[in-house]
Order: structure tokens, then C-alpha cells, then sequence
């Protein structure tokens, strides 16, 4: 793949140098071109025209034909071009160099000079092959046309320079063609390179080498490139160092109430229950054991559905006080039992709110499940549920134990289990962002260590 990057840059680069050569080049040429037979045609006007004046200043007097025969070096004394001297016929009179055509005289410039303009035309020799100029302008007598004077000239020393000149301007356009391309060369490798060096890092972090990195060599989007796979590689690491704690919490979890499941079990199997307060004790263990471990798969359930996002959200218009007094009912036992202060407030005159009452059943009992468990006796569990800026707040405090200000910003992230004894396998409080968010909502966590915690929802009220 990256040899077809470099492929294709080169090549790009190539074509637009070509391209751009090309046109260049072209131009050139046949401004080139234009110039010298420009040149050559102005010239070789301007002599015809001093050898015309001067005929018809101080020889219109005497006929054509005499002045012919009597000053005929006055006709090419101004040039060293071929003279030719056409009468109004198209018979030519004279030839400098005696090449008389016999028959008419054609051409495009002594019919424009019959006319009373400058003519100017070029042509290719049939035998020679060479380009010709010709310039042919009126002799008069008393203001009548009596012929016309020409002058005749190769093109074949213009057309050499011109060759020579774009002979050397190919030359130096196949060099800047080579040396764009050495040029493109050397940019493809600059960009590929570091291409190379990011797939074989994918290719090792692929073979599960996270520790690997790569050296940062730039600061350009290549250097940023560097940077996010080093820090993915970072993510990769610190997400599976996290994955590996919460396995190995949650198997401890597991164990501890299957041990004292097992445990039970095998005594009321061996035992002899005379005892019905002992019998119902371990009863209520193993029933309770249960229900822990239950919580803890639905949980584990729960997780691997977020994850793979696969959760859809059954929404319908909830009356939220009658769901805050649900949740009320569930923990006031508990509140009783722990010796905790468990106050519940909620707005008056509550809307309706759009959301999946379960799921939201599910983010209270965890918010407060852990409020109550990191509480202790005596502490204050609070629950309040208003309307503002058409949202749903609802706030879950405590004075329990707190949160460390570096465990804050990550007990929302998903493996994440705090310090304390207390924290169970770090995939509640996830759980609990995933549904708020599905809903279009937040979660706001504030914290101060000893002095307890806040924990704030914001839902929309319609249209999550």
C-alpha cells in the first residue's frame, strides 16, 4: 500500500512538472518564433518602404520599365534580400538575381499591394523546402499604381536560431523534469517513511506489543500521527491493565459468595440442624448470597450489552414522583436498619418525562446503593428531583467517606475500581453514564474526601 502512495505521488508530481513544462515550453517557442519573424518581417518592411519612397520622390517621373533599365540598383541598394519587380499584370520585370518566373506572378502579398497595403506573406519552397518572406509594396507614378516591388528573403537562418533556442529550452526541461523527479523522490520517501514506521507499529500493536513506541522525529500532522498511536498504545495498556483488575475483582467477588454458598450448603447437608434459629441463619445466607451473586451478573449482563451496543431504551412519559417514591420505599428498610438519615424531596407539579423508567430504576438504586454503602452510621443520604431550563435534575448526596480528587475524573470509566475496601468490581457508576447518555443526559460527580458526595443527573425532558 505505501509503495502505492509513493507510486502515485511521484507520479503526480511528475505530471504536473511535465505538464507545467510542457505548457511553459510551449509557450515559450512560439513567443520565441513570433518574435524573430516579427523582427525579420519589420525589417525587411521598412527597407521596402525607404526603396519605395524614394522611388516615388525622385524616380515616379520616368516610366517603370526605364527606371528598370536605367537605375535598377536603386531597387536593392537598401536590402540584401531577393528584389523582384511586378507590373500591375503580375509580369515580372526583374529579378535581382535573375530568377524570372515566367507567366503571372502570384501571391497573397502583391495582390494586398495592388491594393494600396503592405504585403506580407510566408511561404515554403516546393524545391527547397525552406520557409520564404515576401514583402511586396506599390511603385506609383503621379498617383497611379504602375507595379510593385518585392522583396524576397529565406527564413532559414531565423529558423535555425529558433531550433537552436528550443533545442536548448527542451534541454533544460528535460533537466528540471529529472531533477523534479530526483526532487519527488526524496519528498515520497520523507512522507512514506514515517508511513512505514506507523504500519509496522499498528502491525506490532496488532501482535498485542503495547509497550513499543515510536520515536517523534517532527512536529507536523506526521508528528501528531506519532503522538495519537503512542497514546492509544498508553489507552491500549492502561485499558488492559484495568480489564485485568476488574477480572480479578470480579472473580473475587464471585468466589467469596459461592465459598459461603458452598460452604453453607455442605453443613446443612452434614449437619444436624437441631437448631432452627442456625438453620434459618444459614438460609438467609445462602439467600442473600444469591442475590448478590444475581445483581452481579445482571450487572456483568448489563456491561457486555453497553459495550457491544447492543442497549435499545424502552421510553415512555413517566410520572418521576411516582418513580422517586418507588426508589423511596426500596431503601427507607435499609436507611432504618444502618441508622441513616434518608430524606427524599421532589418538585410539585412534576411533568411528564420521556425516559426509560427501568433504566432510570437501575442508575438510582446504584447511585444509591452507593451512597448507603460508603455512609456510615449516622450520615445523611439525601435524593432530590426538580424541574430547570427544561430538564430533569435529579441529585443523590451523601456524607459518607468521599471520593480522592485522583480517582474523581475515572470512576465513571469503565474497569475503573477505587481504593477503598468498600468499592465493588468498577462497572456501576459506567453503567449509569451509559444510560444517562443514551437519554441525552449527564452525569456530574463532586466530591470532597470526610465530607461526602453529590452526585447530579441532567435529562432532558423531551426529545432525549
Amino acid at each position: 500500500m505505501l509503495n502505492g502512495i509513493k507510486e502515485r505521488m511521484i507520479g503526480s508530481y511528475l505530471f504536473i512538472i511535465i505538464f507545467t513544462v510542457v505548457i511553459i515550453e510551449s509557450f515559450l517557442i512560439f513567443s520565441i518564433s513570433r518574435y524573430y519573424y516579427k523582427n525579420m518581417e519589420n525589417m525587411v518592411s521598412n527597407q521596402i518602404k525607404v526603396s519605395v519612397d524614394f522611388y516615388n520622390s525622385y524616380l515616379a517621373s520616368s516610366s517603370l520599365k526605364k527606371n528598370i533599365s536605367d537605375n535598377a540598383d536603386i531597387f536593392w541598394k537598401n536590402t540584401s534580400a531577393e528584389v523582384q519587380v511586378v507590373d500591375v499584370s503580375g509580369r515580372m520585370l526583374m529579378d535581382s538575381i535573375g530568377n524570372f518566373i515566367p507567366g503571372k506572378v502570384k501571391g497573397e502579398d502583391i495582390k494586398n499591394a495592388l491594393n494600396g497595403d503592405l504585403g506580407i506573406s510566408i511561404e515554403t519552397d516546393k524545391k527547397t523546402s525552406e520557409k520564404v518572406l515576401y514583402v511586396s509594396k506599390a511603385l506609383k507614378s503621379n498617383g497611379k499604381v504602375e507595379g510593385v516591388l518585392r522583396f524576397v528573403t529565406s527564413l532559414s537562418e531565423v529558423d535555425t536560431i529558433i531550433k537552436k533556442i528550443s533545442f536548448m529550452l527542451i534541454f533544460i526541461g528535460i533537466a528540471v523534469i529529472i531533477m523534479a523527479g530526483i526532487i519527488s523522490v526524496f519528498i515520497s520517501n520523507s512522507i512514506t517513511r514515517p508511513l512505514r514506521e506507523v504500519t509496522a507499529m499498528a502491525r506490532k500493536m496488532a501482535d498485542g506489543r503495547f509497550n513499543e513506541r515510536i520515536e517523534k522525529k517532527r512536529d507536523d500532522e506526521i508528528g501528531e500521527l506519532f503522538d495519537a498511536l503512542n497514546f492509544m498504545a498508553d489507552e491500549i495498556l492502561k485499558n488492559e491493565k484495568l480489564k485485568n483488575e476488574f477480572v480479578a475483582s470480579v472473580s473475587h467477588e464471585l468466589r467469596t459468595p459461592l465459598t459461603s454458598i458452598k460452604g453453607w450448603a455442605s453443613t446443612m447437608r452434614t449437619g444436624d440442624f437441631s437448631d432452627r434459629e442456625e438453620l434459618e441463619t444459614g438460609l438467609e445466607i445462602i439467600e442473600n448470597e444469591s442475590d448478590r451473586l444475581t445483581k452481579m451478573v445482571e450487572e456483568l449482563l448489563d456491561f457486555s450489552k453497553f459495550v457491544s451496543g447492543k442497549i435499545t431504551l424502552k421510553k415512555d412519559y413517566v410520572d418521576i414522583k411516582n418513580t422517586i417514591e418507588y426508589i423511596k420505599k426500596q431503601f427507607s428498610l435499609r436507611a432504618w436498619r444502618q441508622n441513616i438519615n434518608f430524606s427524599v424531596k421532589v418538585q410539585d407539579n412534576m411533568p411528564l418525562v420521556l425516559l426509560d423508567e427501568n433504566r432510570i430504576k437501575q442508575v438510582l438504586n446504584n447511585l444509591l446503593d452507593n451512597a448507603f454503602k460508603f455512609t456510615q452510621e449516622g450520615g445523611r443520604v439525601t435524593l432530590k428531583a426538580f424541574i430547570r431550563d427544561e430538564n430533569l435534575i435529579v441529585i443523590v448526596g451523601d456524607t459518607g467517606i468521599g471520593i480522592p480528587e485522583d480517582e474523581l475524573p475515572k470512576v465513571t470509566e469503565k474497569f475503573f475500581k477505587g481504593k477503598s475496601d468498600k468499592c465493588s468490581n468498577g462497572i456501576g457508576l459506567s453503567i449509569c453514564k451509559e444510560i444517562v447518555s443514551l437519554h441525552g443526559g449527564k452525569i456530574e460527580i463532586t466530591s470532597e474526601l470526610v465530607k461526602g458526595t453529590e452526585i447530579t443527573l441532567t435529562i432532558p425532558v423531551e426529545d432525549n
